[in-house]
């Protein structure tokens, strides 16, 4: 079975963490991706993030990964509208306006789930619970929230 799902930033520098639990899981993950068993979508707030790493090399090995990838995620208006929605309600901290953009685009996009390994704002109960209630309230799509390791394990 063909899952399609969207990856934000996390998942694509994961393949690189020095952290082995993070890079084991997401070299099998990526393994997935290129299969064909995992469709990857991103959006341009990835790339645009993506784009921010200074270093070149690590920049350049990080593209090759959204290559694999398709980069068609909704992005613009509705999606900074419903981000805004998830700021406003205090689901995601202003600061991290790009989490707001990657769940939003996510949810707009009717994917599986956003897959990441961003603990702190994405993948965690808090979020997933408050994501189910304005999404709902908004008539969208409810993506799951979780990490590479469900889908490799």
């Amino acid at each position: 079975m063909v899952t399609e799902v969207y990856i934000e930033t996390s998942v694509i520098n994961g393949y690189y963490s020095k952290q082995a639990r993070i890079a084991s899981a997401g070299n099998l993950f990526f393994v997935l991706i290129r299969e064909g068993m995992v469709i990857a979508h991103v959006s341009d707030y990835v790339l645009v993030e993506i784009n921010r790493t200074k270093d070149q090399t690590k920049k350049n090995k990080l593209l090759d990964l959204i290559d694999l990838c398709r980069v068609d995620a909704p992005s613009g208006k509705q999606v900074s509208d419903v981000a805004e929605i998830y700021v406003k309600k205090g689901m995601i901290p202003a600061r991290y306006i790009f989490d707001a953009y990657h769940i939003a685009s996510a949810s707009i996009g009717g994917y599986e789930a956003l897959v990441s390994w961003n603990f702190e704002h994405i993948v965690r109960a808090k979020t997933e619970k408050m994501l189910e209630d304005i999404n709902s309230e908004l008539g969208i799509h409810i993506p799951r929230l979780r990490v590479p390791e469900v889908y490799v394990w």
